[in-house]
């Protein structure tokens, strides 16, 4: 083996290796994202973690790889500790205008963001991951960003917006067939109704959502044993505590503890008022913005005001004050419902002006087409008339001499058969117009009129009458602007001596439009005639 061979076969050998290596990648990433949809997300995190960064070779591979990771680790609660992966992720997929994966990105952006109390930059992302999510046919993801977005609303007293978003998770949870989703897509639209004290609709929701979630569901059971509590509370406080304690036995809800307190006190037992309290306030101290924080030091600001612990009223009162300034300078800075809306007016002005846009070249295209076609067909009119006269000329110089030579005594027969051969050429060459300008022109003799004829029926009777009277024709066309087959016709009557009532008979006419077509054809001759 020679040095160039050698070297030949270790290049193939690396390339090779390469590819294997890449596509083994690939396949590994592909991998974790199917055991991401179907919610494995244990399993995605253990296979994520066996893939080094330094083993990706493509920016292809690193984007995916970022993507993944921050979906894997979000799901599995891990906070984001840096947003320099999901940033290249998202830069990736923007230059090469991968829809699907650009969806994802920005909606794993929002959600980490969400968790940091960015709202406005939360809602612009599931905005921008909605928008390009509804231009594909994956409704697991549409699914993901429309429940994200009824959750976030409802969350933030947006429940006019949450309730459209649950209904759309509920039409697609439908259309897959998950009892799971469709159980979930229900939970929120019975909280829904419950605030806006839609009671019987929220009932409904409760049962079936009772129906179809899995009895072992321990995100969704909790909540739905939560709601079921809040709507039993006043009406029937023994049932109402049962759902509640059941719903605080499966998870600690803040706003479970709260609602007992609720109860409790109504009861006087404001042993386990406080109990109850104590507990909603630990489960909620690492919460940035809650207002049911504010409810409790209130509530408990007020049961020391009648023990007259007036100290620690103040101090409870402070608390109360700072949370409640928190939450309207966030509400203030956020205004959600006019992100979201603002957002979705962009998004509707944007896609009509596409619209407009696409119908205005569309537009532009069928008018240069009509343009040239037009030009093309007025060429070939123009070449095919020119032709016409030229052939009419000829046809009118050949029949005078072969007349001539027949009425000058020394009759040339070879010369005149070969002048009526030309003669015989030249009118087959237009046999068609010729002949149908013949048939009008003998129908017109005969007394017909002109009513029901056509622009190109002035033309051929025009063109057959070249060969009674050229001259004339001649003079028409050349001392008079652009005159119309009908106005030369006009002229024709007039010059074979037709009377007015004659030419008023032929074309159907009144004595005054007749005067104004005379004036016409006058006002048309040139100047210098």
């Amino acid at each position: 083996m020679n040095t160039k061979t050698f070297f030949s076969f270790v290049l193939t050998a690396m390339f090779l290796i390469g590819c294997q290596s890449r596509n083994h990648i690939e396949e590994q990433l592909a991998i974790i994202d199917t055991l991401l949809i179907h919610d494995k997300v244990d399993s995605a995190k253990i296979l994520l973690e066996k893939i080094p960064q330094k083993s990706l070779r493509s920016h292809e591979d690193s984007a995916y790889y970022f993507l993944v990771q921050t979906e894997t680790n979000y799901r599995n609660r891990i906070p984001l500790e840096s947003d320099h992966g999901i940033n290249y992720s998202q830069k990736f997929y923007e230059k090469t205008k991968n829809r699907e994966k650009l969806a994802r990105t920005y909606f794993y952006k929002g959600v980490t963001t969400f968790s940091k109390n960015s709202i406005n930059k939360t809602f612009v992302l599931l905005k921008q991951a909605e928008e390009l999510a509804d231009q594909t046919d994956n409704l697991l993801l549409r699914h993901k960003i429309y429940e994200k977005l009824s959750y976030y609303n409802g969350d933030l007293y947006e429940y006019e917006l949450s309730k459209q978003y649950a209904l759309k998770t509920l039409d697609i949870s439908r259309t897959i067939k998950s009892k799971r989703r469709q159980g979930t897509a229900l939970l929120y639209l019975f909280t829904i109704y419950f605030e806006n004290g839609q009671k019987d609709s929220a009932l409904i929701c409760a049962n079936q959502c009772a129906s179809l979630l899995n009895p072992q569901d321990s995100i969704n059971i909790p909540y739905l044993f939560y709601d079921l509590g809040r709507i039993y509370e006043k009406d029937d406080p023994q049932l109402a505590k049962a759902y509640l304690k059941k719903a605080i036995a499966i998870k600690g809800i803040p706003n479970a503890y709260n609602t007992l307190a609720n109860i409790y006190m109504r009861e006087d037992s404001m042993e386990k008022v406080h109990e109850m309290w104590e507990q909603a306030l630990y489960s909620t101290r690492n919460t940035k913005i809650n207002t049911m924080r504010v409810e409790i030091f209130n509530a408990m600001r007020q049961q020391c005001m009648e023990r007259k612990e007036y100290e620690r009223a103040n101090a409870l009162a402070d608390s109360a004050m700072a949370w409640q300034k928190r939450y309207y300078q966030t509400q203030e800075q956020d205004r959600l419902a006019e992100i979201q809306a603002k957002y979705d007016k962009e998004r509707a002005q944007q896609e009509l002006w596409n619209k407009v846009y696409s119908w205005g070249l569309l537009l532009m295209a069928i008018v240069g087409i009509l343009i040239i076609g037009l030009g093309y067909y007025s060429y070939r009119g123009m070449k095919a008339k020119k032709a016409l006269a030229e052939t009419m000329t000829q046809l009118t110089l050949f029949t005078r001499k072969a007349e001539e030579l027949e009425a000058g005594g020394e009759v040339n027969a070879k010369e005149v058969a070969r002048l009526n051969k030309k003669i015989d050429e030249l009118q087959n060459r237009h046999a068609g117009i010729l002949a149908h300008g013949k048939i009008l022109y003998e129908a017109v003799s005969e007394g017909s009129t002109t009513v029901t004829w056509g622009k190109n029926d002035f033309a051929d009777f025009i063109e057959y009458y070249k060969l009674k009277d050229l001259p004339y024709v001649n003079e028409l066309e050349t001392e008079y602007n652009h005159l119309s087959a009908k106005y030369m016709f006009f002229a024709i009557l007039e010059h074979e001596g037709r009377s007015d009532d004659e030419i008023m008979r032929i074309l159907g006419i009144s004595d005054s439009t007749m005067r104004s077509t005379r004036s016409r054809i006058n006002n048309k001759r040139n100047a210098r005639s």
